[in-house]
This record gives C-alpha cells, structure tokens and sequence, in this order.
C-alpha cells in the first residue's frame, strides 16, 4: 500500500526540510562573514605593506638621485 500522508503531515514534513534548509543558509552565511572578516583583514595588511615599499621605494630614489648629483658633480 502506498503512504498518503495527511495535509497535516505534509506540512510537518515540509517545515522541517525547510528549517533545516534555513539552518544550513545560516551557518553558510556566517561562514562566509567570517570569511570576509578574514579577507578584509589581509587585505588591511597588504596595503599597509604597500604603503610601507613605497615609502621604502621613494627614499632609495631619493638615495639614488643624491649619489648620480655627487658622481656628475665630480665628474664635471
């Protein structure tokens, strides 16, 4: 014989898979909150990184342009 569940126990059944599926929606979600946190976070410390070569990369030039006015000057 086949099962004919009642509109009672259809019900039951469906909000069940569906507070099961909202469960697992949920705990996606805060994984992929987490996730971000954790992306913004690394990206925070690549731009300070960045920021810091840069610097880094402007006094070397600085240094640079300071040893060729010295090598001109002595050559000329």
């Amino acid at each position: 014989m086949l099962f004919n569940p009642t509109p009672l126990e259809r019900l039951t059944t469906l909000t069940e898979e569906l507070i099961t599926k909202h469960s697992t929606a949920a705990q996606e979600l805060q994984t992929l909150r987490d996730e971000i946190v954790s992306i913004r976070a690394h990206a925070k410390s690549k731009d300070d990184e960045i920021e810091r070569l840069t610097a880094d990369l402007a006094e070397k030039d600085n240094e640079i342009e300071a040893i060729v006015a010295k090598i001109e000057s002595l050559l000329g």
